[in-house]
């Protein structure tokens, strides 16, 4: 029995259209016969502001993409998800109330307008790919009406003190992916921790890892059960010693750690506790060994003297892969 493409059942078809956007959607499925060109008219779309040509009604629009300033979205009463590209919006701009997805990409973000994404209750999902510098102003922070609901968020440029104030506005936050460039000279005034967090994903650049360690990721994330970070230069015995101190004293829940670091080397220093022998030693012992810990070295750039450093342990313990037979 021979299957053609008209014989798909309609879900099918709506789950395939799903992966396009509307545009592409048009110019591929439409005309080829009518049932196709019914399951499309019924189908959500994604919207690009970049194809002007595509004609649409508002209340399919699942996602849109804008790259001129915010329109009106009253009619888009079924908007999932919003990305703003290179374009700003004021305190005047209304969120769709079924908004559960905003990315703002390539231009800047005014503290008032911070103030308005963390006061929306429906956004579950932000991501912040910016310019320059988050900075957080409390000032303007502490007038927010009621916490965020956001639960899961990316910030590819933001300080480690800005972070740690912005943790206090949302408590139900779930996963943490950050790109954090140094500090700055506020003082820190935000000492709770958010035990939601399970997932924390950090680049830190600027930054000692040490004080990486102590001041933010043992203080803030009591309960994280995966953790990825990736830091510049270290020196590698304090980078152990950290990690090790972490581990034991503070993320009790941690299941998997990716992590990965940049050393010198000096091949014709006496210092033995610098070369990658040594280092690699270190994590032979029971207490790596016993988090099924792997670790690899790579010269960076084809120099010997520099080498990068990654790390993979997984708490969980291995599974015997059963026979087929």
């Amino acid at each position: 029995m021979t299957t053609q493409l008209e014989d798909f059942p309609s879900e099918l078809f709506l789950s395939i259209f799903d992966y396009f956007w509307a545009h592409e959607l048009f110019y591929s499925f439409s005309n080829i016969n009518s049932r196709i060109d019914e399951i499309i008219s019924n189908s959500q779309l994604h919207i690009s502001s970049e194809n002007e040509d595509v004609i649409y009604s508002p209340h399919r629009v699942l996602s849109l993409v804008l790259t001129i300033s915010p329109i009106c979205l009253n009619e888009y009463t079924n908007l999932r998800s919003l990305t703003l590209n290179r374009c700003f919006f004021n305190e005047n701009f209304q969120f769709p109330s079924t908004l559960l997805r905003l990315c703002i990409k390539n231009t800047n973000l005014p503290g008032i307008n911070l103030k308005f994404i963390l006061e929306n209750s429906t956004l579950i999902n932000v991501q912040l790919d910016l310019h320059h510098k988050l900075t957080v102003r409390s000032s303007i922070l502490n007038t927010i009406q009621s916490m965020s609901n956001i639960e899961y968020l990316t910030i590819n440029y933001i300080s480690l003190n800005d972070t740690i104030e912005l943790l206090q506005y949302i408590p139900k936050l779930k996963s943490l992916h950050l790109s954090l460039f140094g500090t700055n000279r506020d003082k820190i005034t935000n000492f709770l921790s958010v035990p939601s967090v399970i997932r924390l994903t950090c680049l830190s650049m600027g930054i000692t890892f040490d004080q990486l360690c102590l001041q933010f990721l043992a203080v803030y994330f009591p309960n994280l059960q995966n953790l990825s970070i990736f830091t510049s230069y270290v020196d590698p015995i304090v980078y152990i010693d950290s990690l090790e101190q972490l581990l034991i004293q503070n993320l009790h829940s941690l299941k998997k750690l990716n992590a990965s670091a940049q050393f010198l080397i000096n091949h014709s220093s006496t210092n033995h506790n610098y070369n990658i022998e040594t280092i690699a030693t270190r994590f032979r012992t029971a207490f790596w060994l016993k988090r099924n810990c792997r670790v690899t070295f790579k010269c960076c750039n084809n120099d010997s003297h520099t080498i990068r450093l990654y790390l993979k342990a997984n708490q969980t313990l291995r599974r015997i892969r059963p026979s087929r037979f």
